[in-house]
């Protein structure tokens, strides 16, 4: 998000109770100008966040993946859909004696 800064000043509370709920950074430009960045204070969870990541990123990496996750931890858990075998079928068993095939 952008802000100049006489918008900043006069709506400064508005913009801070925006950060701290989205997370989101503000840039403040001066004429269009970016001057400074507002983002939030990193907490224990931003840490403790950053280094699971960095764990699951490690054991990823070992079969040659990249893995890119969010910089925040999601807010609700992500559900993924179902995965779908080739036939068609979502269950486990059949999706399990698929990926065991070899092509």
């Amino acid at each position: 998000m952008r802000v100049k800064t006489a918008d900043l000043k006069n709506n400064l509370s508005r913009y801070l109770r925006d950060l701290q709920r989205s997370g989101e950074s503000i840039t403040v430009c001066d004429r269009e100008t970016p001057v400074a960045i507002l983002s939030p204070w990193p907490t224990d969870e931003d840490a403790a966040w950053k280094r699971e990541c960095a764990e699951r990123c490690a054991l990823v990496a070992q079969s040659g993946l990249v893995l890119h996750p969010p910089a925040k931890r999601p807010l609700k858990p992500v559900l993924l859909p179902p995965l779908i075998a080739g036939d068609g079928r979502t269950d486990l068993r059949s999706i399990d004696s698929i990926r065991r095939r070899d092509y």
